[in-house]
Protein backbone atom coordinates (compact mmCIF):
# COMPACT_ATOMS: atom_id res chain seq x y z
CA UNK A 1 0.00 0.00 0.00
CA UNK A 2 2.21 2.92 -1.50
CA UNK A 3 1.81 6.07 1.25
CA UNK A 4 1.86 8.11 -2.16
CA UNK A 5 -1.40 6.01 -3.50
CA UNK A 6 -5.14 7.38 -2.90
CA UNK A 7 -5.54 3.71 -1.37
CA UNK A 8 -3.16 4.67 1.74
CA UNK A 9 -5.14 8.07 2.27
CA UNK A 10 -8.71 5.82 2.30
CA UNK A 11 -7.29 3.59 4.41
CA UNK A 12 -6.40 5.72 6.57
CA UNK A 13 -9.76 7.73 6.92
CA UNK A 14 -11.27 4.58 7.88
CA UNK A 15 -9.09 3.60 10.41
CA UNK A 16 -10.57 7.08 12.35
CA UNK A 17 -13.61 6.59 11.71
CA UNK A 18 -13.19 3.10 13.38
CA UNK A 19 -11.10 4.68 16.28
CA UNK A 20 -13.39 7.06 17.25
CA UNK A 21 -16.36 4.45 16.78
CA UNK A 22 -15.10 2.12 19.53
CA UNK A 23 -14.49 2.62 23.52
CA UNK A 24 -11.82 4.46 24.55
CA UNK A 25 -10.47 1.32 26.20
CA UNK A 26 -10.52 -0.73 23.28
CA UNK A 27 -9.46 2.40 20.74
CA UNK A 28 -5.53 1.42 21.38
CA UNK A 29 -6.16 -1.94 19.51
CA UNK A 30 -7.94 -1.08 16.78
CA UNK A 31 -4.79 1.52 16.07
CA UNK A 32 -2.50 -1.46 16.51
CA UNK A 33 -4.63 -3.79 14.24
CA UNK A 34 -4.44 -0.94 11.90
CA UNK A 35 -0.18 -0.53 12.27
CA UNK A 36 -0.64 -4.22 11.38
CA UNK A 37 -2.49 -4.20 8.88
CA UNK A 38 -0.99 -1.30 6.81
CA UNK A 39 3.02 -2.98 7.49
CA UNK A 40 1.31 -6.43 6.11
CA UNK A 41 0.70 -4.86 2.78
CA UNK A 42 4.38 -4.74 2.51
CA UNK A 43 4.45 -8.46 2.78
CA UNK A 44 5.10 -10.84 5.38
CA UNK A 45 9.09 -10.92 5.35
CA UNK A 46 8.78 -7.03 6.07
CA UNK A 47 6.55 -7.57 8.71
CA UNK A 48 8.36 -10.67 10.17
CA UNK A 49 11.31 -7.95 10.41
CA UNK A 50 9.61 -5.40 12.22
CA UNK A 51 7.76 -8.57 14.70
CA UNK A 52 11.30 -10.01 15.94
CA UNK A 53 12.99 -6.02 16.50
CA UNK A 54 9.54 -5.33 18.48
CA UNK A 55 10.04 -9.06 20.38
CA UNK A 56 13.77 -8.37 20.91
CA UNK A 57 13.31 -4.86 22.25
CA UNK A 58 10.14 -5.74 24.21
CA UNK A 59 12.22 -8.34 26.06
CA UNK A 60 15.55 -6.38 26.99
CA UNK A 61 13.79 -3.50 27.75
CA UNK A 62 12.22 -6.31 30.97
CA UNK A 63 15.52 -7.06 31.41
CA UNK A 64 16.63 -3.66 31.84
CA UNK A 65 14.06 -2.59 33.73
CA UNK A 66 14.61 -5.44 36.14
CA UNK A 67 18.35 -4.51 36.62
CA UNK A 68 17.77 -0.92 36.79
CA UNK A 69 15.38 -1.52 40.07
CA UNK A 70 18.00 -3.90 41.76
CA UNK A 71 18.60 -2.67 45.57
CA UNK A 72 21.18 -3.94 47.61
CA UNK A 73 20.49 -6.41 50.46
CA UNK A 74 23.76 -7.07 51.54
CA UNK A 75 24.71 -5.70 55.73
CA UNK A 76 27.66 -4.04 55.10
CA UNK A 77 28.30 -0.95 53.40
CA UNK A 78 31.32 -2.07 51.40
CA UNK A 79 29.17 -5.38 50.15
CA UNK A 80 26.34 -3.02 49.46
CA UNK A 81 28.66 -0.73 46.93
CA UNK A 82 29.87 -4.38 45.47
CA UNK A 83 26.82 -5.34 44.55
CA UNK A 84 25.76 -2.16 42.65
CA UNK A 85 28.76 -2.06 40.81
CA UNK A 86 28.75 -5.54 39.63
CA UNK A 87 24.59 -4.61 39.11
CA UNK A 88 25.87 -1.69 36.87
CA UNK A 89 28.31 -3.86 34.73
CA UNK A 90 25.44 -6.48 34.10
CA UNK A 91 23.38 -3.33 32.96
CA UNK A 92 25.96 -1.77 30.68
CA UNK A 93 26.75 -5.15 29.09
CA UNK A 94 22.99 -6.15 28.70
CA UNK A 95 22.55 -2.78 26.94
CA UNK A 96 25.39 -2.69 25.01
CA UNK A 97 23.64 -6.47 24.11
CA UNK A 98 21.17 -5.04 22.91
CA UNK A 99 22.10 -2.08 20.99
CA UNK A 100 24.99 -4.77 19.10
CA UNK A 101 21.70 -6.77 18.31
CA UNK A 102 19.15 -3.91 17.01
CA UNK A 103 21.99 -1.69 14.98
CA UNK A 104 23.67 -5.06 13.21
CA UNK A 105 20.92 -6.19 12.05
CA UNK A 106 20.41 -2.83 10.66
CA UNK A 107 24.19 -2.87 9.14
CA UNK A 108 23.61 -5.95 7.56
CA UNK A 109 20.22 -5.55 6.06
CA UNK A 110 21.23 -1.84 4.80
CA UNK A 111 25.22 -2.21 3.96
CA UNK A 112 25.96 -6.03 3.60
CA UNK A 113 25.76 -5.82 -0.26
CA UNK A 114 27.82 -3.03 -0.24
CA UNK A 115 30.41 -4.53 2.16
CA UNK A 116 30.68 -7.89 0.31
CA UNK A 117 31.61 -5.58 -2.74
CA UNK A 118 33.99 -3.62 -1.07
CA UNK A 119 35.98 -6.64 0.69
CA UNK A 120 36.29 -8.29 -3.06
CA UNK A 121 37.42 -5.09 -4.67
CA UNK A 122 39.78 -4.28 -2.31
CA UNK A 123 41.28 -7.92 -1.48
CA UNK A 124 40.43 -9.41 -5.17
CA UNK A 125 37.81 -11.97 -3.55
CA UNK A 126 34.67 -13.32 -5.12
CA UNK A 127 32.12 -13.19 -1.93
CA UNK A 128 28.79 -13.83 -3.06
CA UNK A 129 26.67 -10.81 -2.82
CA UNK A 130 23.76 -11.01 -0.21
CA UNK A 131 20.44 -9.34 -1.69
CA UNK A 132 18.53 -8.53 1.54
CA UNK A 133 14.96 -6.89 1.14
CA UNK A 134 15.05 -3.69 3.46
CA UNK A 135 12.50 -3.35 5.57
CA UNK A 136 9.93 -0.33 5.25
CA UNK A 137 11.23 2.52 7.79
CA UNK A 138 13.46 0.49 9.47
CA UNK A 139 16.50 3.03 10.08
CA UNK A 140 13.71 5.07 12.32
CA UNK A 141 12.27 1.80 14.22
CA UNK A 142 15.83 0.88 15.27
CA UNK A 143 16.27 4.05 16.00
CA UNK A 144 13.19 4.47 18.31
CA UNK A 145 13.69 0.95 19.89
CA UNK A 146 17.22 1.72 20.73
CA UNK A 147 16.53 5.06 22.53
CA UNK A 148 13.87 3.24 24.54
CA UNK A 149 16.11 0.61 25.86
CA UNK A 150 18.87 3.57 26.97
CA UNK A 151 16.21 6.02 28.41
CA UNK A 152 15.51 2.56 30.89
CA UNK A 153 18.99 2.25 31.20
CA UNK A 154 19.27 6.16 31.81
CA UNK A 155 16.17 6.03 34.86
CA UNK A 156 13.95 8.29 32.12
CA UNK A 157 10.69 5.97 32.23
CA UNK A 158 9.89 2.15 33.02
CA UNK A 159 9.44 -0.52 30.58
CA UNK A 160 6.32 -0.81 29.56
CA UNK A 161 4.75 -4.46 30.74
CA UNK A 162 2.19 -4.73 28.01
CA UNK A 163 3.69 -6.42 24.69
CA UNK A 164 0.66 -5.16 22.96
CA UNK A 165 1.13 -1.73 24.15
CA UNK A 166 4.82 -1.58 23.52
CA UNK A 167 4.09 -2.70 20.08
CA UNK A 168 1.67 -0.50 19.33
CA UNK A 169 4.56 2.38 20.15
CA UNK A 170 6.98 1.15 17.99
CA UNK A 171 4.41 0.19 14.73
CA UNK A 172 2.28 2.85 14.61
CA UNK A 173 1.91 3.54 11.24
CA UNK A 174 1.71 7.52 10.56
CA UNK A 175 5.59 7.19 12.23
CA UNK A 176 6.83 3.72 10.28
CA UNK A 177 7.97 5.00 6.98
CA UNK A 178 10.00 7.91 7.70
CA UNK A 179 9.42 9.33 11.42
CA UNK A 180 9.28 11.04 13.32
CA UNK A 181 11.60 9.42 15.91
CA UNK A 182 9.08 9.57 18.76
CA UNK A 183 10.30 9.25 22.50
CA UNK A 184 8.36 6.63 24.35
CA UNK A 185 7.60 9.22 27.47
CA UNK A 186 5.60 11.21 24.93
CA UNK A 187 3.78 9.46 22.44
CA UNK A 188 2.64 6.45 24.45
CA UNK A 189 0.45 7.84 26.90
CA UNK A 190 -1.44 9.01 23.95
CA UNK A 191 -1.65 6.12 21.88
CA UNK A 192 -2.72 4.15 25.21
CA UNK A 193 -5.19 6.28 26.70
CA UNK A 194 -7.92 6.93 23.96
CA UNK A 195 -8.51 10.44 22.60
CA UNK A 196 -12.09 12.16 22.25
CA UNK A 197 -13.29 13.41 19.59
CA UNK A 198 -12.39 16.82 18.76
CA UNK A 199 -13.27 19.10 15.65
CA UNK A 200 -10.42 21.48 16.19
CA UNK A 201 -8.16 18.38 15.34
CA UNK A 202 -10.11 17.83 12.56
CA UNK A 203 -9.92 20.41 10.84
CA UNK A 204 -6.23 20.80 11.78
CA UNK A 205 -5.33 17.16 10.51
CA UNK A 206 -7.17 17.45 7.30
CA UNK A 207 -5.59 20.76 6.55
CA UNK A 208 -2.09 19.78 7.32
CA UNK A 209 -2.83 16.70 5.05
CA UNK A 210 -3.72 18.31 2.14
CA UNK A 211 -0.79 20.91 2.35
CA UNK A 212 1.65 17.83 2.56
CA UNK A 213 -0.08 16.08 -0.21
CA UNK A 214 0.21 18.98 -2.57
CA UNK A 215 3.91 19.40 -1.69
CA UNK A 216 4.37 15.78 -2.64
CA UNK A 217 2.62 15.41 -5.46
CA UNK A 218 2.58 19.15 -6.89
CA UNK A 219 6.45 19.74 -6.13
CA UNK A 220 8.41 16.70 -5.45
CA UNK A 221 7.19 14.29 -7.45
CA UNK A 222 7.51 16.99 -10.68
CA UNK A 223 10.68 17.66 -10.12
CA UNK A 224 12.21 14.56 -9.51
CA UNK A 225 12.16 13.35 -13.17
CA UNK A 226 14.17 16.67 -14.15
CA UNK A 227 16.72 16.35 -11.26
CA UNK A 228 17.03 12.43 -12.09
CA UNK A 229 18.09 13.27 -15.80
CA UNK A 230 20.34 16.02 -14.62
CA UNK A 231 22.36 14.22 -12.36
CA UNK A 232 22.55 11.27 -14.76
CA UNK A 233 23.66 12.91 -17.53
CA UNK A 234 25.44 16.20 -15.86
CA UNK A 235 28.47 16.00 -18.51
CA UNK A 236 25.70 16.81 -21.10
CA UNK A 237 25.32 20.19 -19.70
CA UNK A 238 26.64 23.07 -18.71
CA UNK A 239 27.64 23.98 -14.72
CA UNK A 240 24.91 26.48 -14.70
CA UNK A 241 22.37 23.46 -15.04
CA UNK A 242 24.13 21.47 -12.88
CA UNK A 243 23.96 24.19 -9.77
CA UNK A 244 20.85 24.45 -11.06
CA UNK A 245 20.11 20.30 -10.65
CA UNK A 246 21.24 20.39 -6.96
CA UNK A 247 19.20 23.80 -6.29
CA UNK A 248 15.95 21.63 -7.87
CA UNK A 249 16.94 18.53 -5.43
CA UNK A 250 17.19 20.69 -2.19
CA UNK A 251 13.49 21.60 -3.41
CA UNK A 252 12.64 18.48 -4.34
CA UNK A 253 13.70 16.55 -1.18
CA UNK A 254 12.59 19.38 1.10
CA UNK A 255 9.02 18.91 -0.16
CA UNK A 256 8.79 15.06 -0.34
CA UNK A 257 10.56 14.93 3.12
CA UNK A 258 8.30 17.41 4.74
CA UNK A 259 5.37 16.77 2.92
CA UNK A 260 5.29 13.30 4.03
CA UNK A 261 5.74 14.76 7.51
CA UNK A 262 2.88 16.89 7.46
CA UNK A 263 0.67 14.17 5.44
CA UNK A 264 1.45 11.70 8.74
CA UNK A 265 1.51 14.40 11.32
CA UNK A 266 -2.16 15.06 9.80
CA UNK A 267 -3.30 11.66 9.74
CA UNK A 268 -1.95 11.29 13.48
CA UNK A 269 -3.99 14.79 14.67
CA UNK A 270 -7.33 13.52 13.05
CA UNK A 271 -6.86 10.39 16.09
CA UNK A 272 -6.10 13.25 18.28
CA UNK A 273 -2.29 11.99 18.89
CA UNK A 274 0.29 14.51 18.31
CA UNK A 275 4.21 13.75 17.44
CA UNK A 276 7.20 15.55 17.06
CA UNK A 277 7.83 18.41 14.75
CA UNK A 278 10.47 17.14 12.38
CA UNK A 279 11.12 20.50 10.34
CA UNK A 280 11.71 24.12 11.08
CA UNK A 281 11.49 25.83 7.77
CA UNK A 282 15.14 25.06 7.42
CA UNK A 283 15.78 27.23 4.58
CA UNK A 284 15.55 30.38 6.54
CA UNK A 285 18.94 29.25 8.37
CA UNK A 286 21.02 31.94 8.85
CA UNK A 287 24.12 29.35 9.62
CA UNK A 288 24.36 25.85 9.11
CA UNK A 289 24.21 24.81 12.58
CA UNK A 290 21.10 26.70 12.45
CA UNK A 291 20.15 24.67 9.52
CA UNK A 292 20.46 21.27 10.79
CA UNK A 293 18.77 22.53 14.14
CA UNK A 294 15.36 23.20 11.68
CA UNK A 295 16.19 20.01 9.38
CA UNK A 296 14.94 16.13 10.80
CA UNK A 297 14.90 17.81 13.80
CA UNK A 298 14.20 14.05 15.69
CA UNK A 299 17.15 12.77 14.22
CA UNK A 300 19.24 15.49 15.48
CA UNK A 301 17.95 15.46 18.65
CA UNK A 302 18.46 11.50 18.57
CA UNK A 303 22.06 12.43 17.32
CA UNK A 304 22.60 14.70 20.40
CA UNK A 305 21.58 13.12 22.81
CA UNK A 306 22.56 9.49 22.26
CA UNK A 307 25.84 9.71 20.07
CA UNK A 308 27.33 13.31 20.82
CA UNK A 309 26.79 13.71 24.59
CA UNK A 310 28.09 10.21 25.20
CA UNK A 311 31.27 10.68 22.95
CA UNK A 312 31.77 14.28 24.60
CA UNK A 313 31.54 12.72 27.92
CA UNK A 314 33.53 9.45 27.89
CA UNK A 315 36.84 9.12 29.51
CA UNK A 316 39.00 9.27 26.14
CA UNK A 317 37.42 12.50 25.09
CA UNK A 318 37.60 13.69 28.74
CA UNK A 319 41.45 13.08 29.06
CA UNK A 320 41.53 14.87 25.83
CA UNK A 321 39.76 17.91 27.14
CA UNK A 322 41.97 17.95 29.88
CA UNK A 323 45.28 17.90 27.82
CA UNK A 324 43.61 20.97 25.79
CA UNK A 325 43.09 23.20 28.77
CA UNK A 326 46.79 22.71 29.77
CA UNK A 327 48.12 23.23 26.56
CA UNK A 328 46.18 25.76 24.90
CA UNK A 329 44.28 28.93 25.53
CA UNK A 330 40.91 28.03 27.53
CA UNK A 331 38.88 29.37 24.61
CA UNK A 332 40.17 27.02 21.96
CA UNK A 333 40.41 24.06 24.51
CA UNK A 334 36.95 24.69 25.17
CA UNK A 335 35.88 23.91 21.21
CA UNK A 336 38.26 21.18 20.20
CA UNK A 337 36.44 18.43 22.16
CA UNK A 338 32.75 19.71 20.91
CA UNK A 339 34.13 19.96 17.67
CA UNK A 340 35.90 16.88 17.16
CA UNK A 341 32.26 14.91 18.53
CA UNK A 342 30.38 16.71 16.08
CA UNK A 343 32.77 15.57 13.13
CA UNK A 344 31.90 12.44 14.56
CA UNK A 345 28.28 12.97 14.51
CA UNK A 346 28.00 13.97 11.08
CA UNK A 347 30.37 10.87 9.40
CA UNK A 348 27.70 8.84 11.17
CA UNK A 349 25.19 11.07 9.56
CA UNK A 350 26.71 9.94 6.39
CA UNK A 351 27.20 6.41 6.67
CA UNK A 352 23.37 6.18 7.86
CA UNK A 353 22.10 8.25 4.46
CA UNK A 354 23.49 5.12 3.09
CA UNK A 355 26.32 2.99 1.56
CA UNK A 356 28.86 4.85 -0.82
CA UNK A 357 31.42 6.88 -0.03
CA UNK A 358 29.40 9.18 -1.69
CA UNK A 359 26.94 10.01 1.11
CA UNK A 360 30.51 9.62 3.70
CA UNK A 361 31.42 12.64 1.72
CA UNK A 362 28.52 14.48 2.32
CA UNK A 363 28.97 13.99 6.25
CA UNK A 364 32.24 14.86 6.42
CA UNK A 365 31.65 18.13 4.07
CA UNK A 366 29.19 19.01 6.60
CA UNK A 367 30.56 17.87 9.80
CA UNK A 368 33.59 20.03 8.33
CA UNK A 369 31.64 23.07 8.59
CA UNK A 370 29.95 22.31 11.80
CA UNK A 371 33.40 21.77 13.69
CA UNK A 372 35.27 24.72 11.54
CA UNK A 373 32.21 27.36 12.79
CA UNK A 374 32.62 26.43 16.71
CA UNK A 375 35.73 28.14 16.47
CA UNK A 376 34.42 31.26 14.79
CA UNK A 377 34.15 33.32 18.43
CA UNK A 378 37.88 32.27 19.72
CA UNK A 379 39.16 33.20 16.10
CA UNK A 380 37.26 36.91 16.24
CA UNK A 381 38.29 37.47 20.00
CA UNK A 382 42.49 36.53 18.63
CA UNK A 383 42.08 38.78 15.20
CA UNK A 384 40.15 41.44 17.75
CA UNK A 385 37.24 41.52 15.35
CA UNK A 386 33.84 43.25 15.92
CA UNK A 387 31.14 40.83 17.04
CA UNK A 388 29.14 39.69 13.88
CA UNK A 389 26.83 42.07 12.54
CA UNK A 390 23.12 41.02 13.30
CA UNK A 391 21.46 43.65 10.77
CA UNK A 392 19.05 42.89 8.25
CA UNK A 393 22.22 42.49 5.50
CA UNK A 394 24.05 40.40 7.47
CA UNK A 395 21.08 38.06 7.95
CA UNK A 396 20.13 38.04 4.68
CA UNK A 397 23.98 37.31 3.60
CA UNK A 398 23.56 34.54 6.32
CA UNK A 399 20.63 33.08 4.91
CA UNK A 400 22.54 32.99 1.25
CA UNK A 401 26.07 31.62 2.50
CA UNK A 402 24.24 28.65 4.74
CA UNK A 403 22.08 27.80 1.10
CA UNK A 404 24.87 27.64 -0.59
CA UNK A 405 26.99 24.90 1.17
CA UNK A 406 23.55 23.26 2.17
CA UNK A 407 23.14 23.10 -2.29
CA UNK A 408 27.14 22.26 -2.31
CA UNK A 409 26.33 19.50 -0.04
CA UNK A 410 23.66 17.79 -2.32
CA UNK A 411 26.04 16.96 -5.19
CA UNK A 412 26.62 13.87 -3.10
CA UNK A 413 23.92 13.31 -1.17
CA UNK A 414 21.89 12.35 -4.29
CA UNK A 415 24.68 11.22 -6.16
CA UNK A 416 25.56 7.87 -7.63
CA UNK A 417 28.88 7.62 -6.69
CA UNK A 418 31.80 9.79 -5.34
CA UNK A 419 32.83 9.97 -8.94
CA UNK A 420 29.84 11.20 -10.08
CA UNK A 421 29.32 13.77 -7.31
CA UNK A 422 32.76 15.09 -7.63
CA UNK A 423 32.34 14.95 -12.12
CA UNK A 424 29.37 17.09 -11.43
CA UNK A 425 30.91 19.83 -8.87
CA UNK A 426 33.26 20.09 -11.43
CA UNK A 427 31.44 20.73 -14.72
CA UNK A 428 30.08 23.43 -12.17
CA UNK A 429 32.75 25.06 -11.55
CA UNK A 430 35.13 24.70 -14.64
CA UNK A 431 32.17 25.06 -17.60
CA UNK A 432 29.70 27.31 -16.16
CA UNK A 433 28.73 28.77 -19.09
CA UNK A 434 25.11 29.86 -20.11
CA UNK A 435 25.32 28.73 -23.61
CA UNK A 436 22.03 25.85 -24.38
CA UNK A 437 20.03 26.90 -21.15
CA UNK A 438 17.28 27.54 -22.62
CA UNK A 439 17.41 24.57 -24.88
CA UNK A 440 18.72 22.14 -21.83
CA UNK A 441 15.77 23.49 -19.91
CA UNK A 442 13.39 23.31 -22.01
CA UNK A 443 13.32 20.31 -25.12
CA UNK A 444 15.90 18.25 -23.30
CA UNK A 445 14.86 17.97 -19.52
CA UNK A 446 11.47 18.43 -20.37
CA UNK A 447 11.06 22.28 -17.96
CA UNK A 448 7.92 22.57 -19.93
CA UNK A 449 4.98 25.26 -19.22
CA UNK A 450 2.61 22.57 -17.91
CA UNK A 451 5.46 22.05 -15.08
CA UNK A 452 6.09 25.75 -14.18
CA UNK A 453 2.16 26.09 -13.99
CA UNK A 454 2.25 23.61 -11.09
CA UNK A 455 5.64 24.21 -9.38
CA UNK A 456 5.90 27.79 -9.23
CA UNK A 457 2.24 28.61 -7.57
CA UNK A 458 2.84 25.64 -5.45
CA UNK A 459 6.42 26.79 -4.38
CA UNK A 460 4.85 30.50 -3.85
CA UNK A 461 2.91 28.99 -1.54
CA UNK A 462 4.89 27.06 0.60
CA UNK A 463 6.89 30.19 1.02
CA UNK A 464 4.25 32.25 2.18
CA UNK A 465 3.01 29.48 4.89
CA UNK A 466 6.81 29.55 6.21
CA UNK A 467 7.41 33.36 6.02
CA UNK A 468 4.27 33.80 8.16
CA UNK A 469 5.36 31.18 10.33
CA UNK A 470 8.67 32.46 10.73
CA UNK A 471 7.14 35.17 11.55
CA UNK A 472 5.14 33.97 14.50
CA UNK A 473 1.66 33.14 12.73
CA UNK A 474 -0.10 29.98 13.10
CA UNK A 475 -1.31 29.72 9.20
CA UNK A 476 -3.62 26.87 10.19
CA UNK A 477 -5.02 28.11 13.46
CA UNK A 478 -5.59 31.88 11.42
CA UNK A 479 -7.41 29.63 8.50
CA UNK A 480 -10.14 27.78 11.40
CA UNK A 481 -10.32 31.04 12.82
CA UNK A 482 -11.84 32.77 9.60
CA UNK A 483 -15.47 32.88 8.46
CA UNK A 484 -16.55 29.53 7.12
CA UNK A 485 -16.77 30.85 3.80
CA UNK A 486 -13.34 32.02 3.68
CA UNK A 487 -12.49 28.82 4.65
CA UNK A 488 -14.63 26.71 2.41
CA UNK A 489 -13.32 28.52 -0.70
CA UNK A 490 -9.88 27.61 0.24
CA UNK A 491 -10.05 23.87 1.90
CA UNK A 492 -12.16 23.91 -2.17
CA UNK A 493 -9.20 25.26 -3.66
CA UNK A 494 -6.92 23.27 -2.35
CA UNK A 495 -9.29 19.76 -2.78
CA UNK A 496 -10.15 20.62 -6.35
CA UNK A 497 -5.93 21.39 -7.02
CA UNK A 498 -5.53 17.63 -5.56
CA UNK A 499 -8.12 16.07 -7.71
CA UNK A 500 -7.28 18.17 -11.11
CA UNK A 501 -3.60 17.32 -10.64
CA UNK A 502 -3.19 14.80 -8.70
CA UNK A 503 -6.17 11.87 -8.02
CA UNK A 504 -7.97 12.37 -10.69
CA UNK A 505 -5.06 13.28 -12.98
CA UNK A 506 -4.45 9.90 -14.93
CA UNK A 507 -0.98 11.06 -16.20
CA UNK A 508 0.50 11.68 -12.51
CA UNK A 509 2.41 8.84 -11.24
CA UNK A 510 3.16 8.73 -7.19
CA UNK A 511 7.02 8.32 -6.42
CA UNK A 512 8.17 6.87 -3.66
CA UNK A 513 9.07 8.63 -0.80
CA UNK A 514 12.91 9.36 -0.43
CA UNK A 515 13.93 8.30 2.84
CA UNK A 516 11.06 5.70 2.54
CA UNK A 517 13.42 2.52 2.64
CA UNK A 518 16.56 4.48 4.54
Amino acid sequence: MPITGLSFLLFALAAVVLYYLFPKRLRQYVLLAASILFYLTYGVRMAGYLAATILLTYLFGLWLDRLAAFRPAAETKEERKRQKRANDRKKRRVLALSLMLNFASLALLKYGGFLASSVNAVLGTELPLPHFLLPLGISFYIFQTSAYLIDINRGKHRAERSFLRYALFVCYFPQLVQGPINRFADLQPQLTEGNDFSWDNIQHGFLRMLYGVLKKAMIADTLAPIVAKIYGGYAAYPGIICFLGAALYCIQLYCDFSGGIDLMMGISRLFGISMQENFCRPYFSVSLSDFWRRWHISLGEWMKDYLFYPLALSKPFGRLAQFCRRHMPLDAAKCIVPSLCTFLVFLAVGVWQGPGMANIAYGLWNGFWMSLAMFRAPIRKCLRLSPEDSKKGALVWGVVRTNLLVIIGRYFSNASSLRSALGMLKQTVLHFGVTRVHAALFTELGFSLSVLWKVVPMLGVVFAVSFAAERGTDVARWLCERKWLVQFLILFAALLTVVLFVYGNAGYTPIAYVYENV
